[in-house]
């Protein structure tokens, strides 16, 4: 009997903490190529070219299920759907670490990133069932925090881990975990709380997934929010989970297990901080354009100077990260999107908006890699290794200042912020 008593509370606390633990492991995941670079290329054969391919492939997987996944999730509930995610992640890790095939390890990227999809949407789903509405913006920024977190503490470790294990080592260790947290989610994940109603939106009055992305992508500030987000993720991304380690190992002779503390966790905490003080601006201001328009020009200059300093020690380099994550401000494309659309497409519009931003991802990943080898000499180290020189990274990394250049200054003025 106490144990039923205890349900109410101790469960819910339960599941959130499985599923945030799962954003938390696959952005970990995501991010790792960043760490592991040296290691992966030598171990695929892969250049430039092909290693930012094999790190893009988990947002070309990711990117296009941002629409079905809430459905699938409206529809079947998280337990199945995120423990199958679960055993897919922690499955497709052990396989990335055995496998000696580059294109075996692409699918297994791919695969990482079809079950990563569902992380985020299930711990706002079971915050939706088994929580009060007044937990669920507070509930919410935690998931987001967490996540971030999970990518900015995560990079340290792994660098550290390297020192004294093989990365397929590290990898196998990785996977074991997803299969340990796989059965604590079939476990405890439940569907259904019998003592709460839940606010589907298969209700009598809600319109059909294919009426709400209808009306979405027939508005055209869905696309114009979501092109928004496609410049302003994409660098993100691309430095702060594949490249930022390589540049400055390469271009300004920084140890890797010192270069993963600015590159990867400086820039996903300026993401942890800087998410919800931009909100929180726009919001006491009521004005979302103008801080999408500095925040975007400031990373444009943090980036600028990070790639073309010519001294850059390690400490400028955290200073700088951080704020060119703080001021990452694709959350204010969620706000404008909930702020345009109707209530009840909105959380189709986000999966759009997701999607589109993903995408960005994905290419800007793959176009830095192509570019670092259509510029590059061509000269190979004993161990197999190409060689990067600094003008290689200035030709190639100046697409991440020209993105938050081409957001603030040509896409933030055709957005229409309605206000209250």
């Amino acid at each position: 009997m106490a144990h039923h008593r205890m349900n109410p509370v101790v469960l819910p606390v339960i599941m959130f903490s499985v599923a945030t633990i799962f954003y938390l492991y696959e952005f970990l995941l995501r991010v790792s190529p960043n760490v592991l670079e040296k290691e992966l290329s030598l171990a695929f054969i892969m250049d430039a070219n092909a290693f930012g391919f094999f790190s893009s492939c988990w947002y070309w997987a990711y990117a296009p299920l941002q629409l079905p996944v809430g459905a699938l999730t409206d529809k079947y509930g998280p337990r199945r759907l995120l423990t199958g995610a679960i055993l897919l992640c922690g499955l497709s890790t052990l396989a990335l670490a055995h496998t000696q095939s580059f294109y075996v390890g692409c699918l297994m990227r791919a695969l990482i990133g079809t079950g990563s999809a569902f992380a985020f949407i299930s711990c706002l789903k079971i915050v939706n069932i088994w929580f009060e509405p007044r937990w669920f913006p507070f509930m919410t920024g935690i998931t987001l925090t967490i996540g971030t977190l999970g990518a900015a503490v995560g990079g340290t470790p792994l660098s550290i881990g390297l020192n004294y294990l093989s990365w397929r080592e590290l990898m196998i260790y990785l996977g074991l975990f997803g299969l340990f947290l796989t059965i604590f989610a079939w476990i405890f994940i439940r569907d259904h709380n019998p003592d709460h109603p839940e606010f589907e939106l298969q209700t009598k009055n809600s319109p059909p997934f294919w009426r709400c992305l209808k009306e979405v992508v027939r508005q055209p500030q869905s696309w114009i929010v979501g092109i928004y987000a496609f410049f302003v993720t994409a660098p993100t991304d691309a430095f702060g989970g594949a490249w930022g380690v390589k540049f400055l190992v390469d271009a300004h002779g920084i140890s890797r297990d010192a270069a993963s503390m600015p590159a990867v966790t400086m820039t996903f905490i300026g993401m942890a901080v800087g998410s919800p003080l931009l909100g929180w601006i726009s919001g006491v201001f009521n004005n979302r354009k103008i801080p999408m328009a500095i925040s975007g020009l400031i990373a444009a200059l943090a980036l600028t100077i990070i790639v073309y300093w010519p001294q850059l020690t390690e400490f400028w380099a955290c200073i700088l990260f951080f704020s060119f994550g703080a001021s990452g401000t694709y959350v204010l494309a969620f706000v404008m999107t909930r702020r345009f659309s109707s209530s009840l497409y909105v959380a189709t519009a986000v999966g759009v908006v997701n999607m589109v931003s993903m995408f960005g991802s994905a290419i800007l990943t793959y176009l830095i890699g192509w570019i670092l080898d259509k510029v590059r000499s061509g000269e190979i180290l004993p161990n197999g290794e190409p060689v990067y020189t600094v003008a290689d990274y200035h030709f190639s990394l100046v697409l991440l200042p020209i993105f938050y250049a081409i957001s603030a200054l040509l896409i933030v003025p055709l957005i229409r912020d309605k206000r209250d």
